[in-house]
């Protein structure tokens, strides 16, 4: 059953359902003039819908996307001796801090 929900083509059925139903309850909802009730079905639907995303969007994830990642923060990251800089300061107490090395 994770597979299914994992396809991407299983999530695009979901959400076009999703849009589609609740366009026309809207609409309905308008041409009536009542309160607004079609909020509850998009409401009610939208948690599973959420759900059905998130396991959709775990399920892509692999190793290329992880080094691809991870390079990417990697290259927006700057120097961060000042970090060490800061920590290797005394602290109001007159204390210096124990943590020397800067982070990785």
């Amino acid at each position: 059953m994770l597979q299914r929900l994992a396809a991407p083509r299983g999530f695009r059925r979901h959400f076009a359902a999703f849009l589609l139903v609740n366009i026309a309850l809207t609409a309905t909802n308008i041409a009536m003039g009542a309160p607004w009730w079609a909020f509850w079905p998009l409401a009610v639907w939208g948690v599973p819908l959420v759900v059905h995303y998130l396991i959709y969007k775990t399920s892509t994830i692999d190793d290329a996307w992880v080094e691809e990642r991870t390079s990417e923060l990697h290259g927006k990251s700057y120097d961060f001796s000042h970090i060490a800089d800061i920590q290797r300061k005394p602290t109001p107490d007159g204390r210096k801090s124990t943590v020397d090395d800067p982070p990785a």
